[in-house]
């Protein structure tokens, strides 16, 4: 017979209109069992859905684009998943939660057996009961809101939550020696589930909250806020805020008040890019979770490759992971099915006895086509998913702003 040896399989949506490209070679002979595929009991190749933010959030999301590019072309160059490439669809969410929800219904329609994303913990919360309804796995590498904890049997997510992040910050505020502090929280579902691990954090670390502060994502004002804040007289200052917002909160701050890189801290939405003075940027920091700068490098130029215009890579990693950890878990179940797949997910990432660390998808999936349990430390670290489906350890890596507002690991 002849064989068909399948290369990348990506499908593109361009003005509704879906186009697979396939790239094929044949042979008069039996082709050879390509490197970490297993028998599968679901028909088809796994198909992944995913809707992230093509250009909103000031170009944050692009990032995460890339990265789910790139995994699927690794995963399919490793010999793919149950013995066929991985289909990929990709939808842009934007910003808004009503176009999210609408943009879903492709990946539904085209039979998405897993869906990565979204991006924001609101929008997650809007489409999760759309796309598990209809037997997919979710699964995202962005989304840390402590409210999404356990919402759904099929949603999982690679990124830490809000609570580990909350913990690192307390800690670096009483390092750098202060003793109250004062919180300005975006009035969201994300940025109401990080302000109360944030508070929390703060008690537990003996730093007195003084001021607490809200706004909301229509407001075009914050001078209410910072005044609110600069009255209590706060040592020091978290914003827990995306930086689509943020940048006239640092003018007034930095700029009118005079808090410094030295009481000023950034939640991980709030690094971005900006439009101020990179002067006011100087020296801020704050905490991303990712790889350490060696395996970040690497990474990035890859990103890069698929989009030379990116400046922020922040969750590219644990959404890479996400691609990765789920095909994993479609060749340990020998299914492509959602529901089959989130039986598994815990177990490749270490949940089984006896397993073995292993650090990218063929070493992995070569080693489950032995018949070995498996844990898959990936670009984000370990994952180990709890009960409650979130991931149980985290690389943090702290960032700092340099004087052209960049930011970068701190030396």
């Amino acid at each position: 017979m002849t064989a068909v040896s399948r290369g990348l399989i990506t499908t593109l949506v361009t003005g509704g209109l879906v186009v697979a490209l396939t790239a094929c070679s044949s042979s008069n002979s039996e082709a050879p069992e390509e490197a970490g595929t297993t028998a599968a009991a679901a028909s088809g190749p796994l198909k992944v859905g995913a809707i992230l933010p093509h250009t909103a959030y000031a170009g944050a999301g692009e990032a995460l684009v890339s990265a789910v590019d790139v995994a699927a072309e690794d995963i399919n160059a490793a010999g793919g998943v149950n013995g066929s490439a991985i289909e990929l669809k990709q939808v842009d969410s934007t910003d808004n939660n009503d176009t999210a929800v609408q943009a879903v219904d492709s990946l539904i329609t085209s039979g998405s057996n897993v869906v990565i994303g979204a991006y924001g913990s609101g929008m997650s919360g809007a489409i999760v009961g759309k796309i598990t309804e209809s037997g997919a796995v979710q699964i995202s590498g962005s989304n840390t809101s402590s409210s999404l904890t356990g919402i759904n049997p099929l949603y999982f997510r690679t990124a830490p939550t809000d609570a580990l992040e909350a913990a690192k910050l307390a800690d670096l505020v009483v390092q750098d020696g202060h003793a109250s502090a004062a919180i300005i929280a975006q009035n969201d579902a994300w940025g109401q589930a990080f302000q109360k691990s944030m508070v929390e954090a703060f008690e537990a670390a003996g730093v007195e909250v003084v001021a607490q502060q809200q706004f909301n994502t229509t407001d075009t004002d914050y001078s209410a806020q910072v005044d609110a804040v600069v009255a209590a007289k706060p040592e020091s200052v978290v914003l827990l805020s995306y930086a689509s917002y943020s940048g006239s909160m640092i003018e007034s701050l930095v700029g009118t008040h005079g808090f410094t890189d030295k009481n000023l801290y950034l939640s991980n939405s709030t690094l971005g890019k900006y439009t101020i003075k990179p002067s006011l940027l100087k020296g801020l920091r704050g905490f991303l979770a990712g790889p350490d700068p060696a395996v970040e490098a690497d990474f990035e130029k890859k990103l890069l490759a698929k989009n030379p215009d990116l400046t922020s890579f922040a969750y590219a990693g644990s959404t890479y992971d996400a691609v990765v950890v789920s095909a994993l878990a479609a060749i340990a179940a020998k299914s492509n099915d959602g529901k089959a797949i989130a039986g598994k997910l815990a177990e490749v990432s270490g949940g089984a006895e006896g397993s073995t660390k292993c650090t990218t998808f063929k070493e992995c999936a070569d080693l489950l086509a032995a018949g070995k349990a498996v844990d898959y430390d990936g670009l984000s670290g370990g994952l180990k998913f709890a009960s409650n489906n979130d991931v149980t350890e985290t690389a943090y890596q702290l960032y700092v702003y340099d004087d052209k507002g960049s930011y970068a690991v701190a030396p």
